[in-house]
């Protein structure tokens, strides 16, 4: 075990023990807010069972679980945990299936039906087309009907299914989308399933609930209910951090859970927690304590730290007032890291959309492509590369050609050795090895070319290269535009106008419109797009560093720059009205803008260790100034206006 588990235990630690311990263990749930150390309580509860109950398991050949949402987190559970063998560290995707991969008929069974109700899906559709829905989406949807029936006479053939990024049902493959709807399915309606899993897992952790989808929930409740004397759920998240609208949020507790709250904050300074605890005020009233501590363990002092706010007028100008809010909060911390830095920026620059960082960093037509009106999966998908139309960019063609334009052979050769089919044991077979390592260097040489900043291809030129190559298998889902006549028209690149033009209102509409303007975009705006979603710039969008931290942070709120309905910090500040539909909702006690909102602009105040500048451009600096001040956010002194700004 790492120095995490040998950590000061807190009150909510001892409540966990005392639920693992029980007889029989009890479930619970840990309400653990920013900053509060929620991942060291979880690595040490995993620590007290293996100390307490570890022989048993070894004994009954059983594991505790521990399920995560990213590669990442669950690599440094792992670790944090010693690589012990009793503990089995995953995604929550990978997980699922270790608990299905087995039952392939049943698999087979859950795969015709979804292709059948797919059909029955695009059929409706069809039957619903309103007479100005163009010619382009009513071919799509006819070649979708027949690829789809042609599926369906071939599932019954395909003799095993795996687990890959995106599905390919022809191939035996099912996606990250398909995982997450299937096996919760099969959990929930067979007892089997239930059975299998309190067998093997009698104790399973779950990590950032706030954001597992409510069927996985819906699953793991059906198995604590049927084996709740030998089976323990534990939940760890934080509600007030949920940002993407698929999570939960807050859980209900089945009867006899215990409720365990961690409101103690270990990250932030004392003017941050401050405005911290002013934000969750309104949200679920949890109080934060302790904040940021230095010194000596027998003597630790409160860390002041800074936060500030500006409020700016919104013109032209943004880039140029930023500029000047650095230089004003170097002067005024005596920090000269506060001014920017070509090389190592060390300010966290957090913005509420990609559009903001995506102007700035050159993938502008690339971003509206994927957002502007487009289906939600794509917009949810474009920043962790798990849309479909990105995938082999992000994880194939980009890889690749920055490891050419590094020079690095060994890492271009194990790139494709991994995910091409042109070196796979069993296309090898007869083949000229030598002529097809020839090949494959060409190819490589030639993806480097495409996507060179000088090149004129688009992303279209490159999948068809691709595929015609067979450089990777792509998604079928691609192959269906790119099969298309005209697959990137120009007179219907523009799929703003275009899904405005259609009455159907279906997802169709808004995909072939998204997928028209992303076939046209230019390849090498993928650079900027893989230097952002690699980490490597100074912008973060604020749905994507929850669990982060950072020294220095500044957070713009814009909403005039950005399109993304879910949140607004002019209705969350009260600057602008609610629609007549959010305060319908409001009434009725449903979700608005407004909860959506302060719980992202939670999450990123208290990304900040040491200092926190906040910037709100506005149409209404008078009023938008008031009601920070009436809503007690920020301290009086510590609200700015454009005037304070240094001239630069």
């Amino acid at each position: 075990m790492t120095s995490r588990a040998q950590q000061k235990d807190t009150q909510a630690d001892r409540e966990l023990y005392d639920c693992l311990n029980s007889s029989p263990p009890r479930s619970f749930m840990m309400i653990a807010g920013a900053g509060s150390g929620k991942t060291t309580s979880l690595i040490k509860g995993l620590s007290e069972i293996l100390s307490k109950h570890g022989d048993k398991l070894k004994l009954r050949r059983q594991k505790v679980a521990c399920i995560t949402y990213t590669e990442v987190a669950a690599g440094e559970i792992w670790a944090d945990v010693g690589n012990n063998p009793l503990v089995h560290v995953s995604t929550i995707h990978s997980f699922l299936w270790s608990l299905v991969r087995s039952f392939q008929a049943d698999i087979q069974g859950w795969v015709a039906s979804r292709i059948d109700n797919k059909l029955v899906d695009l059929r409706t559709t069809a039957a619903n087309f309103g007479p100005r829905v163009q010619q382009r989406t009513r071919d799509k949807n006819r070649s979708d009907i027949a690829r789809y029936e042609e599926l369906r006479g071939r599932i019954s053939r395909v003799r095993s299914f795996t687990y890959g990024t995106g599905s390919d049902y022809a191939k035996g493959i099912l996606g990250h989308d398909d995982i997450i709807k299937m096996v919760p399915e099969l959990i929930t309606e067979r007892p089997l399933m239930r059975s299998l899993l309190a067998q093997q897992y009698p104790f399973l952790f779950v990590d950032e609930s706030q954001d597992t989808m409510e069927n996985i929930v819906t699953a793991l409740k059906a198995v604590d209910e049927q084996f709740g004397d030998r089976f323990c759920l534990g939940f760890f998240g934080d509600p007030m951090q949920r940002i993407y609208l698929a999570g939960i949020g807050s859980i209900s507790p089945r009867p006899g859970w215990a409720s365990i709250t961690k409101p103690e904050n270990f990250r932030c300074p004392a003017t941050v927690l401050s405005v911290a605890n002013a934000i969750r005020r309104d949200g679920d009233g949890l109080v934060q304590t302790r904040g940021r501590m230095a010194g000596p363990d027998e003597a630790p002092v409160s860390v002041p730290g800074s936060a500030h706010l500006f409020v700016l007028p919104i013109d032209e100008r943004r880039d140029e007032r930023i500029a000047q809010v650095r230089a004003w909060a170097a002067a005024r911390n005596g920090d000269p890291e506060w001014t920017p830095n070509k090389n190592n920026d060390a300010v966290k620059l957090l913005v509420i959309v990609h559009r903001m960082a995506a102007k700035r960093l050159g993938f502008g037509d690339l971003y509206a492509a994927l957002n502007d009106r487009a289906p939600d999966t794509f917009k949810n998908g474009f920043l962790d590369g798990t849309a479909w139309p990105v995938r082999p960019f992000h994880n194939f063609v980009l890889p690749l050609a920055n490891a050419g334009k590094n020079g690095s052979e060994f890492e271009v050769m194990q790139i494709i050795r991994s995910q091409s089919p042109l070196l796979r044991r069993e296309t090898l077979k007869g083949a000229n090895v030598a002529e097809r390592l020839g090949d494959v260097r060409r190819i490589s040489l030639r993806i480097q070319e495409m996507m060179e900043p000088a090149s004129n291809a688009t992303n279209e030129d490159v999948l068809r290269y691709v595929h015609e190559s067979r450089a990777i298998d792509l998604d079928p889902r691609i192959l269906s535009y790119l099969n298309l006549p005209n697959a990137a028209d120009p007179q219907e690149v523009d799929g703003v106008e275009a899904a405005e033009n259609e009455d159907d209102g279906e997802e169709l509409t808004k995909e072939v419109s998204a997928m028209a303007a992303f076939l046209a975009c230019p390849a090498s705006q993928f650079w900027g797009y893989y230097t952002y979603v690699n980490d490597e710039s100074p912008f973060s969008t604020q749905q994507g560093i929850k669990g982060a931290e950072f020294d220095r942070v500044l957070v713009v709120l814009d909403d005039d720059e950005g399109t993304h309905v879910q949140f607004s910090y002019d209705k969350y500040l009260g600057i602008k009205p609610l629609s007549d539909r959010e305060e319908a909702n409001r009434l009725e006690g449903k979700e608005t803008t407004i909860e959506r909102t302060r719980r992202l602009f939670y999450v990123c105040c208290t990304r900040a260790l040491k200092d926190l500048v906040v910037v709100l451009f506005s149409n209404d600096v008078a009023t938008a100034q008031r009601r920070i001040t009436e809503l007690g956010l920020f301290p009086a002194d510590a609200i700015h206006l454009e005037q304070e700004l240094p001239a630069i």
